[in-house]
């Protein structure tokens, strides 16, 4: 049981380490778009290429789900 404690012990905290580490480089990348008006643009558009690849695959799932509704039916 101890060994159990001490294992969710030592992951916590590299999670706690890699969420301080990801904070810090999400303001540094906010202050380099701001300082650089290029980078902010490739920013955007990996922004917005990943909210079109989410929106895709809803889709997609949305789709699959129907015809497997659609195929549990007609049985």
């Amino acid at each position: 049981m101890d060994n159990v404690i001490s294992q969710a012990q030592a992951t916590l905290g590299a999670l706690v380490f890699q969420r301080s580490t990801f904070g810090g480089i999400n303001s540094k990348l906010g202050n380099v778009s701001s300082r650089l008006p290029t980078v902010n643009n490739i920013l955007s558009a990996i922004k917005r290429k990943k909210s079109m690849d989410t929106i895709r695959l809803s889709l997609v799932a949305a789709v699959c789900t129907f015809l497997i509704f659609m195929y549990w039916l007609s049985k």
